[in-house]
């Protein structure tokens, strides 16, 4: 059983909650809210109830109490859901990285798949694109405090010491399980740290560490020939500075004819076979052209915008990452590829780039893509749009100013990026 590190009191801020009831009461769960937390009433107030499923009846207890609804979970479960299963992780309820390992998984997709169906308003059938939902993360994000190194519990700073994680790639594990000692032993003296790891094709694993303690190059050096063969160190940042380290870039498929080229510090989408999934279906249904001028908004490495290129489109590839597009530039020229890049804030109104472009594919980050939208909704060459999203609510808000402008959803797909978790992709389609 995993064991829960959880520091002093005296570094904790707590947060001050409404005290509540020493007691517990029965609730009737209803239906799931969007961070997977079942929903009842009690005495005509919504009780989010982190734990139980839909049609459960459980024994709950209040963990906070606010204005318009309560916070509770539950103690002891009367009538289980028949969608209810065993978790296929140990950890599970402690560890904060997944929310619905006691659903089915076939009732997550389905969950996931009316949510998207509800921000829509139901105008086109959602198609569901989904694999295996275990095994599946490419890179991982652990923490290290007082000798303790794991994954943080649900909404504190507690470590939960891990030596395994079920929806990590096989080959992740192992590597993360062959240096969790010399990283120990290197790390005792730290008041915390971060650590990033990342699997590449081959089996490759690299490593980035974020340091509160000072590190010298010499001290960098070692650790990084302490934890070869099993994991190659990237990067150290620390108050001394940045370590790099020089090693070649890792690798992975993004679709049939491009692979991307990455360090463990760069973004890139942690489930493999979904994100070549999404690349291939955005890029089909873009549809673009030969000699079609597309812009790729937030293009990062490229993921979108090699693909695009590759199937005979003009291709302008924006973001705000200068280091992200210096990689994209030189593997495009390396290419001979009909390719573009521009270094702009999206969410700045006068940096947007249009430049008279028929279609362009969005791929934000959480806060979404409002300024964009906007600019896309004044252009008048702009036909086609794909939206990638990874936050619902900014991807409502910004599709209410593309259908606005006139633009119409033509298709739809909840994609199952993050199988046990409460989080989901969404995949758009609009023209006008």
């Amino acid at each position: 059983m995993a064991t829960i590190f959880k520091p002093s009191k005296r570094n904790a801020r707590a947060k001050r909650a409404t005290p509540a009831d020493k007691g517990v009461f029965e609730l009737h769960i209803e239906r799931l809210a969007d961070d997977g937390r079942g929903i009842a009433h009690h005495n005509s107030k919504v009780v989010f109830v982190l734990g139980a499923l839909p049609g459960e009846r459980v024994q709950a207890r209040v963990l906070k109490r606010h204005k318009r609804f309560d916070e509770a979970e539950s103690v002891q479960l009367l009538a289980a859901s028949g969608h209810r299963v065993e978790p296929p992780c140990s950890q599970y309820g402690q560890c904060g990285g997944c929310q619905l390992q006691h659903l089915a998984y076939p009732e997550q997709v389905e969950h996931k798949r009316l949510r998207l169906s509800a921000i829509i308003d139901e105008c086109v059938d959602v198609e569901v694109m989904a694999g295996p939902p275990e095994a599946y993360r490419h890179r991982a994000r652990l923490s290290y405090r007082a000798g303790h190194l794991g994954f943080k519990a649900a909404a504190t700073h507690h470590i939960v010491d891990t030596t395994a994680c079920s929806v990590l790639e096989p080959a992740l594990n192992a590597a993360i399980a062959a240096v969790r000692e010399p990283l120990l032993r290197a790390l005792k003296q730290s008041h915390q740290a971060e650590l990033l790891f990342s699997l590449g094709e081959g089996g490759r694993v690299g490593l980035a560490i974020e340091d509160s303690r000072r590190r010298s190059r010499e001290w960098s050096e070692s650790l990084a020939n302490a934890l070869l063969p099993a994991v190659q160190l990237y990067q150290m940042r620390s108050s001394d500075g940045i370590w790099v380290n020089d090693c070649e870039p890792l690798r992975y498929s993004s679709s049939v004819s491009h692979a991307l080229h990455f360090t463990p510090t760069d973004f890139t989408q942690a489930n493999r076979e979904l994100n070549s999934q999404l690349v291939e279906r955005s890029v089909a249904w873009l549809d673009a052209q030969a000699g079609e001028f597309v812009i790729d908004y937030f293009c990062g490495l490229g993921n979108f915008s090699f693909p695009l290129a590759q199937s005979g489109a003009s291709v302008l590839a924006v973001d705000a990452g200068e280091d992200m597009l210096a990689q994209a530039r030189q593997r495009a020229q390396v290419q001979a590829l009909t390719m573009e890049f521009a270094c702009a804030d999206l969410f700045d109104s006068a940096q947007i780039p249009l430049r008279q472009a028929s279609a362009a594919l969005l791929d934000p980050p959480r806060a979404g893509a409002r300024a964009v939208c906007e600019a896309i909704a004044g252009s008048p060459s702009m036909r086609r749009v794909v939206y990638v999203s990874c936050d619902p609510a900014t991807l409502a808000r910004d599709l209410a100013i593309l259908c606005e402008a006139g633009f119409e959803i033509k298709k739809a797909a909840m994609v199952d990026m993050f199988p046990h978790t409460h989080h989901m992709e969404s995949l758009i389609l609009l023209e006008r």
